[in-house]
Order: structure tokens, then C-alpha cells, then sequence
């Protein structure tokens, strides 16, 4: 969620001093924000790139002193002309205010001050970009909502299309172990602790006895406890208090007719593996009009560690592709929207995405790719899986007493989000006696699937409330499972409810308020609901594994808190559960 980018390659590359000038600047409502500008050598009039963060745009030590703040992108960019501007967004760092909520209506507001700021100094030449990972991949897109004429691209990296659903409450469900994580670290920042942190906020130059920052900090005793927060909003469009935000107003659809106003292009970075950042790509880039290019790797979070399961094992895998190609990318797109230079960015496909298993990247002007046709494979008796109706009567199914220590472990999809790499997914086998397992004969050719995998469970419960989560995986001959991608549903959420705005999008579940849904004990129910988009190549041999468990210990909180449900997934000629999977001709 709303990580900055923590790599070594990023942060450590580059530790020389630079001269990066401070001030406060105001907003229309009289807060005050702290930012930090770095200028280019030898340029007097540059166009500026902007960083709106909650994480702190700068340190000090306990002495005083400012620590480093620029790495190796900020110094790829200030080489090359552009002044670097990082902004602490309000509620935050050494800015005024409170912030109600991450990603807030006035949050987003600021950011058009924060232009007309930039713009009016001495320096600018009038043209502005933004750029971010995880928070401010975000922020950068919702300056966009703006509509302020002087922004002219945007970057944003795996940024949070939809807090609630990815990775708030995926599912419906509260992920405690990451937002609990994240919740203490931002508390600890706002809160300037440097008992917990070592070091503190860097206040602004003319603040030499800190008590402007100070006063900024005290206001900050008013944000809320995120985590506490999340826990409280059990639904999407839930209030704490009259009047108060919820999370839909912190998602990029709140803003999608402003952006789509502005024109802004955008660079947009993913990956398959973190969280729900390829599906929010790939949401966008089928209803939003803004041009934008969309490359989706197979990475951890901020694309600092390779995650493909056909790569990567016990320990973080290296880059793919390298982290400065990843920085010339971003070079490059500002080049040719900022400064008009033929970097061929006009020339790059709409989409380019990593395909798991052949480990090369592809590329596609459309999405759903050409010549994807979805392919329903069955749930069978005996743990079987084939692309063939099963037979059988009304009621016939699978018993499944939930196995709580099921997990995707600590390493997975949700926790790369705090920075952390992805891998100890290539050895799913011993984890298949803990879930409900489906398995195909060996296939008798390779099978490519690009798209969103989509589920259909019938199901009956001895409660009225329950986590389902669907895996896909990948079965070598040698019996290897890998897992691919994932999906989930908790069963209070089951109605179908789509979003209207969106006729092409697979968001079926509002997880408002007035859809909640329980099970009735004892009484089949329907749950669809899809799983994470991918892009795999299965070889000829391997075989497909569809697994059901009712619980990821390592990340979601128990649902139902106390008991010990048993399921049924019922897979007969009249209740059928299948997966329809997104085949692509070769």
C-alpha cells in the first residue's frame, strides 16, 4: 500500500551532498506544507519533477544534522535537467494539518497549490511531472485530478488503485498483519518518534530552532490510527463518524473524471506479484482515456527484486529487468512529454508484460489480449480437475474442515508491500494437505494464460460466515507445485454488485454496507469471484492445480473468529464449481 521505495540500489547508490533548498509553501486554506527543491547545475530554467509523500521528503540525525534524501532516480533526473521537488503531504512529516484518511479529498486538493507553487518560482520553467512508488505512485496520479494545466506526465508506480480491496481488505477481509505493520510505522512518523526511528523529520531552513516542525508535528495527535481505523470500516463505503471519509473517496475511480480531464499521460509500473497493482493498472488502462504505456513485471513492490516462482526460490531474486533500466524508463517518458525528445516512448506498446514460466516479456495494444478466450476447467470427485461438465447428482461435493495454518507464508504478495521480496512460493506441495486440492491429468501441450482467472464456487457452510481463498498453481512432472496468482472472497460479500461505471471490469463485489450477504448454515450459496490477473506459460507435462483453503494465516485475520467451520464444495451436473481460465492461442 503506501510504501516508499526502499532498495539499497535506489537509496545507497548515491549519498553525495547536494544543494537542496527548503521552504514552506501554503495552501488556499492557510496550511502550511514542507518541501524540499534540488536544482539542476548550470540550468536556469528547468522543468521540475515532484514527489508528494506521507513517509518524510527529508530526515536529520538526533544532532540536527540532514541526512541523505536523494537517490540514485533523483540524481538520474537532476543529471539530466530536471529539478527534483519533494513535498511532506499534509498531515505529515513537517507539513500542518491532520489527515482523516490516506489519500483524502484535501490531500488530493493540495496537490494543485503545490503546482501553482513550483510554477511561480524563479527556477521553473513552467512544466511539471510527477513520480512516486506505492504512496506516492498514487499521489502522483491524483495530481492529475488537479487539472492543473502545467502538469504534463505522471508516473505511477505500484500505486494503489483501490485501498480497500488491494491491500487494506482484500477480499473483504482484513489483512492484519501488513496494515497493522504499515499502520505502526506511519504512527511512529507522524508522531516524529525518534525513539522508534532514530532519526527525526528535517525541518525547514528557516525553522533553525524547530518549532514550526514541532508545531506541525503536534498537529498530527489528531490523525487517526490507521490500523484501528481499517479494523472500524468493515465495509467499502463505511463512515467512522457522520461525515466522515471512507475508503471509496480514496480511490483512484472517485477521481476518474478529473484525471481523464486533465489529459495527463502515464507511465504506469505493476507486477503480477504485488498485491492488487496489475489488476488497478490494467483497470485503468481499459477506462481511462489518458494516454499511458503499462509494464507489468513479475517483481516484489517497487520492482527491486525479481518474484517469478519459476526464478526465484528460498531468497530474493535479482532484478528483472535491472533496476536502472527501470530508472531509463522513467527518464525517457518525462524526456519526451516534458522536454520533447525523441525517445521513442511514442513507439512503445500500450502494454508490456513479464509472461511467468517463459520468463521473457510480451507485448499488446489491447486488453484482454488478442485471441484470449476463457476455458472453464471443473472441479471433479477425487481431487480431479478437467475442462469436461462432471456428472454426478444434486448435493454430490467435497467435505473441507478449514485448516487455519494454511498460508501463503511471510514472503507473499501482501507483505512485499512493507519493501519485502517475494519468494518461498516455487514449493506448494506440502502446503496442499492443508486446502482442498483439484488437479488436472498432465497436459499434452503448453498452455498459455494471460488474463484474470475467474471462480465459481458452490458451496454450503456450517456457518454464516467464512474466507474462501481460490490458488492457482503450476504441477511439474516431479510434482513441483508453483503458485501463479490467487484470488479470495469473504462469503459475507458474495452478492453481485458491480460497479456500473465500469462495463468491462471484473470488480463484481461492492462491499458496501447494503450488499453484505451472510451464508444460511447448511444452504448452498454461490460465490464468484476473480482471482489477481496474470500472465503464465504451463508447460506441455505440467499439470494445473486449483487449491481451496479457508484461511492464510500469515496475513488475514480468522474468519469466523471462533469455531471450526466445515465446507462443502459442491461439483455436480447441477452445482457446478469451476475455474474459467484465460487461454491464449498460440
Amino acid at each position: 500500500m503506501l510504501v516508499r521505495l526502499v532498495l539499497l540500489a535506489l537509496c545507497c547508490s548515491f549519498c553525495v551532498a547536494a544543494d537542496t533548498r527548503s521552504a514552506y509553501l501554503t495552501t488556499g486554506d492557510g496550511t502550511k506544507l514542507a518541501v524540499d527543491f534540488t536544482l539542476p547545475e548550470g540550468i536556469d530554467k528547468a522543468p521540475a519533477l515532484l514527489v508528494l509523500t506521507r513517509y518524510w521528503r527529508a530526515a536529520e540525525d538526533l544532532q540536527g544534522k540532514p541526512l541523505p534524501a536523494l537517490n540514485s532516480l533523483d540524481r538520474l533526473f537532476l543529471e539530466n535537467g530536471y529539478a527534483v521537488v519533494k513535498v511532506d503531504v499534509r498531515g505529515s512529516g513537517a507539513s500542518f494539518g491532520t489527515r482523516p484518511v490516506e489519500y483524502g479529498p484535501q490531500e488530493v486538493r493540495d496537490g494543485y497549490d503545490v503546482i501553482s507553487w513550483v510554477i511561480a518560482q524563479p527556477w521553473s520553467n513552467g512544466k511539471v511531472g510527477a513520480f512516486g512508488t506505492s504512496y506516492t505512485g498514487t499521489t502522483a496520479e491524483f495530481l492529475a485530478a488537479t487539472k492543473h494545466p502545467a502538469l504534463k506526465a505522471v508516473i505511477p508506480g505500484w500505486s494503489d488503485f483501490d485501498v480497500y480491496r488491494s491491500p487494506a481488505r482484500p477480499y473483504g477481509m482484513l489483512a492484519s498483519r501488513f496494515i497493522e505493520t504499515w499502520s505502526n510505522y506511519v504512527g511512529a512518523l507522524d508522531r516524529n518518534d525518534d525513539a522508534v526511528l532514530n532519526r527525526r523529520v528535517k525541518r525547514v531552513e528557516t525553522d533553525a530552532d524547530a518549532k514550526l516542525r514541532d508545531a506541525a508535528v503536534a498537529q498530527h495527535k489528531d490523525n487517526p490510527n490507521v490500523f484501528e481505523w481499517v479494523k472500524k470500516t468493515e465495509f467499502r463505503d463505511q463512515r467512522v463518524k457522520p461525515g466522515g471519509p471512507n475508503w471509496a473517496e480514496s480511490a483512484s475511480l472517485h477521481w476518474k473524471k478529473n484525471i481523464e480531464a486533465s489529459g495527463v499521460p502515464m507511465l504506469v509500473l505493476a507486477s503480477w506479484l504485488d498485491a492488487g497493482t496489475a489488476a488497478g493498472a490494467l483497470i485503468r488502462y481499459q477506462h481511462y482515456t489518458n494516454r499511458q504505456k503499462v509494464i507489468i513485471l513479475a517483481s516484489s513492490h517497487g520492482g527491486g527484486f525479481h518474484a517469478s516462482p519459476y526464478t526465484v526460490s528460498d531468497k530474493p531474486g535479482e532484478p528483472v529487468p535491472s533496476v536502472e533500466t527501470q530508472m531509463q524508463w522513467r527518464l525517457d517518458f518525462f524526456d519526451y512529454h516534458l522536454k520533447g525528445k525523441a525517445t521513442g516512448v511514442d513507439q512503445w506498446p500500450g502494454i508490456q508484460y513479464f509472461n511467468l514460466g517463459e520468463e521473457k516479456f510480451h507485448k499488446t495494444e489491447t486488453w484482454p489480449v488478442k485471441g484470449m478466450t476463457y476455458q472453464p476447467w471443473y472441479l471433479h470427485p477425487e481431487g480431479k480437475l478437467t475442462d469436461t461438465r462432471p456428472g454426478g447428482s444434486k448435493g454430490d461435493g467435497d467435505s473441507y474442515k478449514v485448516d487455519f495454518t494454511a498460508t501463503t507464508g511471510k514472503n507473499n504478495r501482501w507483505m512485499t508491500q512493507m519493501g519485502a521480496p517475494v519468494f518461498n512460493l516455487d514449493r506448494r506441495e506440502t502446503m496442499a494437505e492443508r486446502m482442498l486440492t483439484y488437479t488436472s491429468e498432465p497436459l499434452p501441450a503448453d498452455l498459455q494464460l494471460t488474463g484474470d482467472p475467474l471462480v465459481t464456487l458452490e458451496v454450503i457452510s456450517d456457518h454464516s460466515d467464512g474466507a474462501f481463498f481460490v490458488y492457482l498453481e503450476d504441477v511439474s512432472p516431479e510434482g513441483q507445485s508453483r503458485y501463479v496468482t490467487e484470488g479470495g472472497l469473504r462469503a459475507l460479500h458474495r452478492k453481485l454488485a458491480p460497479d456500473k461505471t465500469l462495463p468491462k471490469s471484473k470488480q463484481m463485489h461492492s462491499f458496501n454496507r447494503a450488499d453484505a450477504m451472510p451464508l444460511k448454515p447448511g444452504e448452498p450459496a454461490r460465490l464468484v469471484f476473480n482471482m489477481w490477473p496474470t500472465s503464465v506459460l504451463i508447460r506441455k507435462g505440467h499439470r494445473i492445480r486449483i487449491a481451496v483453503a479457508g484461511a492464510d494465516a500469515d496475513m488475514f485475520d480468522r474468519i469466523p473468529t471462533q469455531g471450526n467451520p466445515t465446507i462443502q464444495i459442491l461439483r455436480n451436473k447441477a452445482q457446478l464449481s469451476f475455474v474459467d481460465l484465460p487461454v491464449v492461442s498460440r
